[in-house]
């Protein structure tokens, strides 16, 4: 006699927000469909990502996931959402004691492009444009100015021309001097772009964008934080519109492209001060790190009831037994 299943399993934040477990589960197992058909050995491991979750519930009805097993790859909806909200818990931690450190540090979020690549030139793009960024951080005038920095290596994909835009989100902590000292200190955008432009060694002028951010209106420098655990690679993203206009080739072309373009690439990043504090308060790494505990679960209690789902192939969805 088999195991009966008895109900549907769903699983709300405090905020009584649903985290979409079935959705992520779908678009990954979509995900290891096009990687076993472009030949991929990976794939095995990306249709096994999930596919049990156990939970402690705790008093407030929430549910802390205490195992599961998570394929990590860079691709995989469940693993780029779990890595999301690690990176989130982490930055915030480590920007929160920074400002300790430093209360008069100011905050910057500065955006580093250059122009569309295609799939071939991906891999060779997105490493030009880590060894560019470490250039830029020594320039002298940037280099006296900044504390500490985190960086997001962000790849989007353009439907309309079929190529790839890799890109920098970075959250910039200066010392306060970056505004009230003399013109030797600051640096206006134009100056920034003609330094990225050095750094990138183009023959054209890249868009770079710079902006404050206003560090005691917590929302704005939350929001410069989230903006850089948007977890970078986001093709078949169900809320962009574009994601309509796919074919199945795309949909492959795209993940064989970024398969091998991300291929051994680290796109997450903490400098110079704030490096040290999350080496300082043992912070896990967060790309090839434990996705099972995030961050903020760890605070939550141990001891409650033992909730497990499990993935039903047939019927699709997660059901508690």
């Amino acid at each position: 006699m088999g195991v009966i299943e008895k109900q549907v399993f769903k699983d709300f934040s405090k905020q009584g927000k649903d985290r979409k477990w079935r959705e992520r589960k779908l678009k990954n197992i979509e995900l290891a469909g096009r990687l076993e058909k472009l030949g991929y050995r990976s794939f095995e491991r990306v249709y096994q990502c999930a596919e049990v979750l156990k939970f402690i519930e705790q008093q407030d009805g929430t549910k802390k996931l205490y195992q599961s097993y998570f394929c990590k790859n860079k691709l995989c909806p469940i693993c780029n959402w779990r890595r999301s909200m690690k990176y989130a818990y982490q930055a915030e931690l480590v920007v929160n004691e920074a400002m300790k450190r430093y209360p008069k540090g100011r905050f910057l979020f500065l955006t580093l492009t250059i122009k569309n690549v295609s799939g071939e030139e991906l891999n060779q793009s997105v490493s030009e444009v880590g060894r560019a960024f470490n250039r830029l951080m020594k320039y002298k005038k940037i280099g006296k100015n900044i504390l500490g920095y985190l960086r997001a290596t962000e790849v989007t994909y353009s439907h309309e021309h079929e190529n790839y835009h890799p890109h920098l989100h970075v959250l910039l902590f200066v010392k306060s001097s970056y505004f009230t000292g003399n013109v030797k200190n600051y640096i206006n955008q134009e100056e920034w772009t003609k330094l990225w432009a050095k750094a990138m060694k183009l023959d054209y002028t890249p868009v770079v964008d710079i902006r404050t951010v206003k560090a005691r209106q917590s929302k704005s420098l939350k929001a410069a934080i989230i903006e850089t655990a948007k977890y970078p690679v986001k093709p078949f993203d169900v809320d962009t519109e574009e994601v309509s206009l796919f074919t199945e080739m795309d949909k492959e072309r795209i993940t064989e492209d970024l398969t091998n373009g991300l291929y051994r690439k680290r796109q997450i990043g903490f400098g110079r001060l704030f490096k040290e504090i999350k080496a300082e308060l043992e912070l896990d790494d967060i790309e090839e790190g434990n996705l099972v505990q995030t961050g903020a679960e760890e605070k939550t209690e141990t001891i409650g009831r033992e909730i497990v789902a499990f993935w039903n192939w047939d019927r699709k969805n997660y059901f508690v037994r």
